[in-house]
């Protein structure tokens, strides 16, 4: 099958013609020492001739061969079963045998069969496919009397083979009689039926191509999909890193540099730095490890806290820890959180806690402040998020967010990140100057059922 694919139109086409062309004069070979042996062999010769050109050019010229087959095979059919070939010199086809003023068998109805089906099958009109074939049948059994009487009157009656052709009518009134009626009437309604089942099989040929372009086009956007969620799912696992490292090592170096200033003077300052940066430290590595499972879980995996597809939910008490980690590097933070317990489970609580987590970095590492306020509201209405800090670098520029830009360095990438991540559930990000002397950063968040 993958072979036969592979041919062209042409190539398919004239090996199936061969293989007609084999069967058909094969077998005429064998029948012709039998009783089945037609009584005018050469029209079954043309017959096979005008069918096999049918099918090797009907699908590469198909309204060029339905015209030709249809003219020109009752004139030669005619001419070579009734002897007329033979009066015009064209001894080719032997003697002039009139075998009879009708069509010698149904099988030779093929050639206008296949023409009609291909023509239909391959584009040209129903009517034009039914026309021409269907009148074709016509010209055939009605103009093969016409021709016997023609015959008749002209050949030298010692040509006659048996009494039969010689009591054959000169008149082209009696030899009408010899028309089948009901075999032409069947033979048209089976032309007709071609026709249709052509038109119907180019019909679903129509639509299994466009069931197929559907398809193709399907798996591009499966395929676009899939891409645009691996990157999304990229930049969240990155946005997630980048929180975590930033935050847990900020912390770290921050009170390794005012452990290492007075490890001289105090050194039991430096003993409780160094086991606090060990604890920190165990707890980025988890926290990175807990994000980055995400890239090994198992696709179809269900989330759970062991072993599943997600990082565990952080709770408002991991919050609380952001600040105390902050107190510890010596700023002095005030959090305010919702007074309910809940667990924060939805897009906007986790946003919410990222948020924070970013800003009390950028707190601890460009601020240089002295103290720093978290204020969480939670309504109804949505969840509202406030940091300030006293950093002595005065209020941000103006149109911070619009001119943050993402350096390799990392300098601004946590403005583009918490307003990226605000935006990603509908809410929206502000940065301003704050009431504590620094900068105040604001994110609304809308809720999420």
């Amino acid at each position: 099958m993958t072979a036969w694919r592979r041919l062209t139109q042409l190539q398919q086409d004239l090996l199936v013609a061969a293989v007609v062309a084999v069967v058909w004069f094969v077998g005429l070979g064998v029948i012709d020492n039998s009783w089945l042996r037609p009584q005018n062999p050469m029209v079954s010769a043309v017959t096979g001739i005008f069918l096999i050109a049918t099918i090797a050019f009907g699908r590469r010229s198909p309204r060029t061969t339905l015209i030709t087959v249809a003219i020109l095979y009752p004139l030669v059919y005619a001419a070579v079963g009734t002897g007329l070939a033979a009066q015009l010199g064209l001894t080719m086809f032997g003697q002039p045998r009139i075998a009879d003023a009708a069509l010698q068998s149904e099988i030779h109805l093929a050639p206008l069969l296949v023409a009609g089906y291909i023509a239909a099958s391959s584009g040209v009109r129903r009517l034009v496919s039914g026309f021409f074939a269907m009148g074709s049948l016509a010209a055939l059994m009605i103009g093969l009397p016409t021709v016997v009487a023609f015959v008749l009157g002209h050949v030298d009656r010692a040509v006659l083979y048996g009494k039969r052709y010689a009591a054959l009518p000169r008149d082209l009134q009696s030899l009408y009689s010899y028309i089948d009626v009901s075999l032409f009437v069947f033979a048209e309604a089976l032309i007709c039926g071609m026709v249709l089942l052509g038109a119907d099989a180019r019909r679903r040929r129509k639509s299994v191509a466009v069931l197929e372009q559907r398809n193709a086009e399907l798996v591009r956007l499966r395929a676009a999909a899939a891409e645009r969620a691996a990157v999304a799912e990229r930049t969240r696992i990155a946005r997630d890193l980048h929180d975590v490292i930033s935050h847990h090592v900020s912390a770290v170096v921050i009170r390794a540099q005012a452990a290492d200033r007075v490890a001289d003077q105090r050194p039991e300052v430096l003993r409780e730095a160094i086991r606090w940066i060990i604890a920190s430290g165990k707890e980025a590595l988890t926290a990175m490890r807990e994000t980055v499972r995400v890239l090994n879980a198992e696709p179809g995996t269900e989330p759970t806290d062991s072993g599943g597809g997600t990082a565990p939910v952080p709770d408002l008490a991991d919050v609380a820890r952001m600040g105390e980690r902050l107190k510890a590097v010596g700023i002095d933070v005030a959090m305010f959180l919702p007074t309910r317990q809940r667990q924060l489970t939805t897009a906007t609580d986790l946003t919410a806690v990222r948020i924070i987590q970013e800003a009390l970095t950028n707190v601890m590492v460009h601020a240089k402040a002295t103290a720093a306020r978290v204020t969480w509201q939670s309504s109804p209405q949505g969840e509202l998020l406030t940091i300030d800090d006293n950093g002595s670098g005065g209020p941000p520029p103006v149109n911070v967010l619009e001119t943050a830009r993402r350096s390799d360095s990392g300098r601004g990438n946590g403005l583009i990140g918490m307003r990226e991540r605000a935006t990603a559930v509908g809410g929206t990000l502000a940065v301003a100057a704050g009431p504590l002397g620094g900068w105040r950063v604001q994110a609304w968040l809308p809720p999420q059922n």
